[in-house]
């Protein structure tokens, strides 16, 4: 790789919902058809792409939703499939011009909303679990209190 090729911003300069969100980052060029830019070249193919980080599982499951292949066919592109493969994502029956003039976008507007609700769920099941913990802590505390104070001290009565 040559100092041209390099990006200039730092990864430190990234915010923490751009390294955190899921997306696609590059296009694997070696998984490509090698026939590409000849007369052998084929009209469609499947193009892999890698995420910009591993996908949660939630995420994993809403990109197999049926949902993504509304949003695609929406889109105008109801022959292209999408399915992930650990930290790739196999973008299929399409080509590298499909995916300059419009597909990228989509599909990068697909892999948004999918990371936002899944966001919005963790976000969620946060709330939930962090006010089952605090119930939990006052119950703790309660019950505390409570042991506190039984006296195992002896007593006399002031009648005897």
């Amino acid at each position: 790789m040559n100092a041209n090729s390099q990006t200039t911003t730092p990864p430190s300069s990234q915010t923490a919902k751009e390294s955190d969100s899921f997306a696609v980052d590059r296009i694997l060029v070696t998984e490509l058809p090698p026939e590409l830019g000849t007369v052998d070249a084929p009209d469609r193919y499947t193009v892999t792409a890698v995420f910009t980080r591993r996908p949660l599982p939630q995420e994993l499951e809403l990109l197999v939703a049926p949902a993504v292949d509304t949003a695609l066919a929406k889109a105008g592109y109801a022959h292209v499939t999408l399915r992930p493969a650990d930290r790739r994502l196999l973008i299929g029956n399409t080509n590298l011009n499909e995916l300059e003039h419009g597909l990228a976008s989509a599909i990068g507007a697909i892999l948004d909303d999918i990371g936002a609700a899944a966001a919005t769920t963790r976000s969620a099941q946060a709330r939930d679990a962090a006010e089952f913990a605090s119930r939990a802590a006052e119950r703790a505390n309660r019950v505390l209190e409570e042991v506190e104070r039984i006296d195992f001290s002896p007593h006399h009565s002031q009648y005897s």
